[in-house]
């Protein structure tokens, strides 16, 4: 089983094709994690995209390959290695939100 720490919503897969979604918020940054369904069940996969959230009601976000963490979807085919992957997001989230606040407002 993977991460359940900075979870916020598990639901189907929005674009209707079936499966699951998960998705991971710290601060305005975080991951989205799906499952579609496959032909091979033993060939299941997890899906990885770090996203942006551009609003919390209702709750919307963007997906974001800009970060150092991921410039593409990234595919993990093991629990082990995404909540590596996970782990690494929540730390990387935590700096960079720590980072944006000592900004100066624009």
């Amino acid at each position: 089983m993977f991460l359940q720490k900075n979870l916020i919503l598990t639901r189907t897969e929005p674009g209707g094709q079936g499966g699951y979604q998960f998705l991971y918020k710290i601060g305005q940054y975080g991951v989205s994690l799906g499952s579609k369904p496959q032909e091979e069940i033993q060939q299941i996969h997890w899906e990885a995209d770090v996203i942006r959230y551009t609003s919390e009601t209702p709750l919307q976000y963007e997906v974001c390959h800009t970060t150092e963490l991921a410039s593409k979807t990234l595919r993990f085919l093991n629990d082990s290695t995404l909540n590596e992957f996970l782990e690494k997001a929540f730390n990387y989230f935590n700096e960079l939100e720590a980072l944006e606040k000592m900004l100066p407002g624009e």
